[in-house]
């Protein structure tokens, strides 16, 4: 099973690909994961490296993405099976990331990067831009729309 996994920050997708990922017994990533780099200070990493880290992914038998839709990776939605796209409301976009930066900086939720102002600045920043484009991503979307299956908060939640 190849599943890509599409939201914006704080919409649940590292949720999803990790119950899918057990359902499935197969490996979940985090395509933020590939292009910065977490393990060095969370700095970009060349095209080269992301293209060549994503290519090894994609290889694989099966796996399951998630990232924020960006046009980087489309081939990953060829090859997919199937396509989650997460229709989460940008105001409770806002509010789990509000809420994640919280739980990160009292330690009770993992995260990439430090929380720190500059990086819960960032997240609304992203967030914003995601809905921003979000049009574009779901026009992108027609192209494979036999394999999107579209999941609001509820739908979601039952997962």
């Amino acid at each position: 099973m190849r599943i890509y996994i599409i939201g914006p920050s704080g919409s649940g997708k590292t949720t999803l690909s990790i119950k899918l990922a057990k359902k499935y017994k197969t490996n979940a990533y985090e395509l933020d994961c590939l292009v910065y780099d977490d393990e060095h200070d969370h700095i970009r990493r060349s095209d080269e490296e992301i293209d060549e880290l994503f290519n090894q992914i994609i290889k694989k038998k099966s796996w399951i993405i998630e990232d924020v839709g960006r046009n980087r990776f489309t081939k990953g939605l060829e090859l997919s099976d199937k396509v989650y796209y997460l229709k989460i409301s940008k105001y409770r976009v806002y509010a789990r990331v509000i809420k994640r930066w919280f739980r990160q900086r009292l330690g009770k939720e993992k995260y990439n990067y430090p929380p720190n102002l500059f990086q819960f600045y960032d997240m609304l920043r992203v967030a914003r831009l995601y809905f921003k484009h979000e049009k574009d991503k779901l026009k992108r979307l027609e192209e494979y729309k036999n394999k999107v299956i579209f999941l609001n908060y509820k739908e979601l939640n039952k997962f």
